[in-house]
């Protein structure tokens, strides 16, 4: 069986940087929040030059070169790539928030739609798209003239197709 997997080298060149350059910083902010530690960390970073900041650059790559040729060996001697503790904490709070979604089932029955307006719109909508004009838009113009119709309905007329669109839910 495979050992351990490798770490994935994180921070780019500054992490590089971070890593060889913490002692010093953690001695001089001796007493002091540990943010302190990473803003002195990024303003010596800022007054470094791009050539002062070349070793750490190659540092990184050689690191990153090194993680990957590791992880290859790792996962051709039968180790299992896993998720980081990043990774996984994030999914964990997640999963404790309720933030992520439910799947939803397939095979739940369909809810109609619209109620009794949305049956009505249905049956008529080839009469209402017939009646607009050439220039018309199609859907808009076909639900606000249906609306119309709608409204224009007595309770008696509306009645058939609230029957229909309860049956259709009792199914």
């Amino acid at each position: 069986m495979a050992g351990e997997q490798p770490k994935k080298p994180v921070g780019g060149a500054y992490g590089q940087f971070l890593t060889e350059k913490r002692p010093e910083f953690a001695k001089a902010c001796a007493g002091q929040k540990a943010s302190e530690v990473s803003k002195m960390a990024g303003e010596a970073w800022k007054k470094l030059s791009e050539k002062d900041k070349e070793p750490y650059q190659k540092k990184f790559e050689l690191a990153k070169v090194k993680f990957e040729k590791d992880m290859e060996a790792f996962l051709s001697a039968g180790g299992v790539k896993q998720k980081g503790i990043r990774a996984q904490r994030s999914e964990k709070k997640a999963e404790k928030d309720g933030t992520k979604r439910k799947k939803k089932d397939a095979n739940a029955p369909k809810r109609p739609a619209g109620g009794a307006y949305g049956i009505f719109l249905a049956e008529n909508r080839d009469k209402i798209v017939a009646s607009l004009p050439a220039g018309a838009n199609k859907i808009t113009d076909t639900a606000k003239k249906g609306s119309e119709q709608w409204k224009a309905l007595s309770e008696e007329d509306k009645k058939p197709y609230q029957e229909k669109f309860e049956k259709k839910q009792a199914e």
